[in-house]
């Protein structure tokens, strides 16, 4: 009888810890939806029945004449943001109440975790500003002819993947292998070799990025009971990426110190800083050893090689349905190559129509559904009585706003044309790569790789649905990078 007395109030105390933190939103007169004890409102999230966009995108509806809506992740107190210029307030003119994005890192367990896209507080912005000028447009223009050659390796592997398959091919592990070989050669100055052979670094990317129960658990644990991740010694991936990634950019540091082999790359400018730090004494200076540059050089492979290569997928099955697009995009092309002889960084970057092409895709399938931030400093919303208060958490629905039909009419319709009003790019409402001082680093690289790849793609072929095809595309409700379940089979045939 004792045990079970002791039993029912363990499982009353774990229960309401769980519920305490529900009262939240109505002590401040916030409109919540009622939340499920130990899951919130985010339950199907949990459960791997919704992707976290899809789960945002349904309380979102319903709450349809408000500015934001509080909701609870697990015990987490979080506002959903709803009005485009509350957006913006948050973003970007009120940045410095919500500088960090509330994700936990462990650099002693997991010291792959303390990259850019994780750091707060003055740590991002030190590392921010010393990182800002690797991607600028002059030093990707001074890395475009390796962009080249990897996009005309891109055609030749197209071409060997179609002799095995009759023409059908699987875009989303074609467009994967291409962009890990571009990081491979733009970053650390490696042949990747994911295009030609069997490769470790796209093994490495699939294990980094494999969906699983364990490490999707992890990853919410991380993030919402960041406690309980530290005492069950959790990882967000395995420790075989940790070691493999160190090794990779201790070696190619050390070849480059002792050889003075020198590139305009990403791993240049790492072993740039970390010579600049040598000579600091500023004390509160980030240091760039070894971890932190294994690190950044890390967010970038992971980063760089599986969002370009998701919305690359995408954009291709979007075109293989609508074939007029198609002939837009290949008609632009041409004009290009008429006038630059080549595919050159300039006709490139006049490739008005291929990039809608892009930034359509990327309003109906945003890599990141959510964008995460935390409050840092006392904020009282505009116009309102309520205080977010340092530690609470918002989180901006981009999925949902993009699929709002009030924002984007017809938004379930692949419609580049729209972006030729490039209000929408000013109006807070698109928001791919974020918004403000946090906005992804990389985006400017990015839109370079995926348009001369979609380039090199429309040019040779002729791009159609497959037998293979799915009727309707199922998000992976288990990545946290916006992904179909069982990929993109598509039928290419070569132009003539």
């Amino acid at each position: 009888m004792l045990i079970w007395i002791l039993i029912l109030i363990l499982i009353a105390i774990v229960y309401l810890y769980s519920v305490w933190n529900y009262s939240y939103w109505k002590i401040r007169n916030v409109p919540y939806p009622k939340p499920t004890p130990f899951f919130g409102n985010i339950m199907d999230s949990v459960f791997f029945k919704k992707s976290p966009g899809e789960c945002h995108q349904e309380i979102y509806w319903q709450y349809p004449n408000e500015r934001f809506v509080g909701i609870y992740q697990m015990r987490l107190p979080t506002l959903l943001i709803r009005d485009p210029e509350l957006i913006k307030q948050i973003l970007i003119k009120d940045f410095e109440h919500f500088m960090d994005r509330g994700f936990y890192t462990d650099e002693e367990r997991e010291p792959l975790t303390a990259h850019l896209v994780n750091l707060a507080g003055q740590r991002w912005k030190l590392l921010r500003n010393k990182l800002t000028p690797a991607f600028s447009s002059g030093k990707i223009k001074q890395m475009f002819s390796l962009l080249t050659d990897c996009s005309a390796k891109l055609t030749g592997f197209i071409q060997t993947e179609l002799d095995n398959e009759d023409g059908t091919v699987e875009v989303r592990e074609l467009t994967a292998r291409f962009t890990t070989d571009v990081i491979g050669v733009v970053a650390f100055g490696l042949q990747f070799e994911a295009m030609t052979g069997k490769s470790i670094f796209r093994e490495m990317g699939k294990k980094a990025l494999q969906p699983s129960i364990t490490i999707a658990t992890a990853r919410a644990l991380r993030v919402f009971l960041p406690w309980l991740f530290d005492i069950l010694k959790m990882r967000t991936f395995p420790n075989e990426i940790n070691s493999f990634f160190t090794n990779v950019v201790k070696d190619t540091m050390k070849f480059r110190e002792s050889t003075n082999f020198q590139r305009s790359d990403f791993m240049q400018l790492m072993i740039h800083l970390k010579n600049e730090d040598l000579k600091s004494t500023d004390k509160d200076d980030i240091l760039f050893t070894d971890s932190v540059i294994a690190a950044q050089a890390f967010v970038f492979f992971l980063a760089g090689f599986e969002t370009s290569s998701t919305t690359l997928s995408f954009c291709l099955y979007e075109l293989s349905k609508n074939p007029i697009c198609q002939l837009k995009a290949l008609e632009e092309i041409k004009q290009l190559l008429t006038k630059y002889g080549s595919l050159t960084y300039e006709a490139v970057v006049e490739m008005t129509y291929t990039e809608h092409l892009l930034l359509e895709t990327m309003r109906m399938y945003p890599p990141v559904s959510n964008l995460s931030r935390v409050c840092t400093k006392a904020y009282q919303i505009p116009g309102t009585e309520v205080q977010i208060e340092p530690g609470i958490a918002v989180s901006i629905p981009v999925y949902a706003l993009h699929h709002d039909p009030n924002l984007y009419p017809e938004p379930y319709t692949f419609y580049p044309e729209r972006f030729n009003n490039k209000d929408i790019l000013k109006s807070h409402i698109y928001l791919p790569f974020g918004e403000g001082p946090r906005v992804c680093i990389g985006q400017r690289f990015a839109m370079i790789e995926m348009k001369l790849a979609l380039a090199q793609v429309i040019l040779n072929y002729e791009i159609t649905l497959s037998k293979k095809t799915p009727s309707t595309i199922k998000i992976d409700p288990s990545t946290f990078i916006l992904a179909p379940i069982g990929g993109l089979w598509l039928n290419l045939k070569e132009r003539h």
